[in-house]
């Protein structure tokens, strides 16, 4: 077991590692946005719009000018970062599920390095946007209609009977769209952010935690009267199991709820579906990306490990069913930080972190890093070290 002296050194040797890989990413992609990268060169897999992920690689940047000492580069971390907000915020729908987390790290998370009111009225603006994609009815932020590039069967094979965006509730959506209404009801105290974002998590307790603690991927319901029609996987290996990045979603989302509200439903879900995942992960707690498979050949899943981490290890308070939940948050960061984040700076991979599985039943970008995970590791040391 670590000492709290040989963690800290352990976490300022893993956040500089990252630090200096998004300095390195910054150089190689230009203008584009980097997706997932080769685990063997490093090498990044870029798109042009962010897809559904930019903000990830822009608060990546905001970070990083924190930490940069050269004021030539900082500045052109700073020019790149605001460079790529212009291109997230007309290029993602306002009718998606990812425009909470996007605008909340490029604005909300750019304001509180910079000071900028404009980017502090862009994260208001995406709070906006959530606000009004909500479904009052169903009381959920729905999936939404853009297209996330992947495989063609990124969301299964096709049917007859494929139900559209508008009419989908996800797991996911706990934590990418939540926490931009938390930040703006802090900010403005203006209760409908709080409000809504109470409404989705009480949804998200029915409908998407199961009893054994295990999460569902989607829920469909009745466009007109938002109730429940069907809950199923879809990037699970089958409706009996559990998306081990879903899973990662829900910890984050809850963790944040229960922060907000300290309502005791939030942290009795936490417990139990934090209480499933390291049940069923491997002994070092990083999982394969479903949760119910054991076959050790099929492929980790470090972004869902990253996401778990986020959520549990940056919890406040002394309550004792906290203190055992931040507990098991600092074994996951631990594990990620020593297994399978590349501290050496001697390695040309330096601040790789490995093993994350995008979509495991569509059979892309299996086992590679990504830059989402990058980002939730990057803010959870950053946190912990009180920088």
């Amino acid at each position: 077991m670590m000492t709290d002296s040989t963690r800290e050194s352990a976490y300022e040797a893993a956040l500089a590692a990252l630090i200096e890989r998004v300095r390195e990413t910054r150089a190689e992609v230009g203008t584009e946005f980097p997706l997932y990268a080769d685990p063997e060169t490093g090498e990044w897999v870029t798109t042009s719009d962010g897809d559904w992920c930019g903000g990830h690689w822009i608060g990546l940047l905001w970070l990083a000018t924190k930490y940069v000492d050269d004021a030539d580069e900082r500045a052109t971390m700073r020019e790149t970062a605001y460079a790529r907000t212009e291109t997230v915020l007309h290029e993602l729908p306002a009718e998606t599920m990812f425009r909470g987390c996007n605008l909340l790290y490029a604005g909300f998370r750019g304001y509180d390095v910079t000071g900028d009111r404009k980017l502090f009225g862009l994260g208001l603006a995406g709070a906006d946007d959530v606000r009004a994609h909500f479904d009052e009815r169903a009381r959920q932020v729905p999936l939404g209609e853009f297209q996330i590039r992947g495989p063609d069967n990124f969301r299964g094979e096709p049917s007859g009977d494929d139900p559209g965006g508008d009419v989908i509730g996800a797991v996911d959506s706990i934590y990418t769209s939540l926490p931009v209404l938390w930040r703006a009801f802090a900010e403005t105290r203006t209760p409908v952010f709080r409000d809504t974002a109470v409404s989705h998590a009480d949804r998200h307790l029915d409908w998407f935690v199961r009893s054994d603690g295990s999460t569902w991927h989607h829920a469909e319901f009745d466009p007109e009267s938002g109730s429940l029609f069907r809950q199923y996987n879809e990037l699970a290996q089958s409706d009996e199991t559990c998306w081990a990045r879903g899973q990662g979603w829900n910890i984050a989302g809850l963790a944040r709820a229960y922060g907000e509200t300290g309502a005791e439903r939030y942290l009795h879900a936490l417990e139990q579906t934090t209480r499933y995942y390291v049940e069923h992960a491997p002994p070092d707690l990083v999982p394969r990306w479903d949760l119910a498979v054991s076959d050790p050949d099929e492929p980790r899943d470090t972004s869902s490990a990253a996401l778990a981490a986020y959520g549990l290890a940056r919890l406040r308070g002394p309550d004792q069913r906290v203190a055992r939940l931040r507990r098991s948050g600092r074994e996951i960061l631990d594990s990620l930080v020593h297994s399978y984040l590349v501290t050496d700076p001697d390695d040309p991979r330096y601040g790789m972190l490995f093993q994350g599985c995008y979509n495991r039943p569509g059979e892309f970008a299996t086992d590679n890093e990504l830059i989402w995970s990058d980002y939730y590791l990057a803010y959870t040391l950053d946190a912990l070290l009180g920088r």
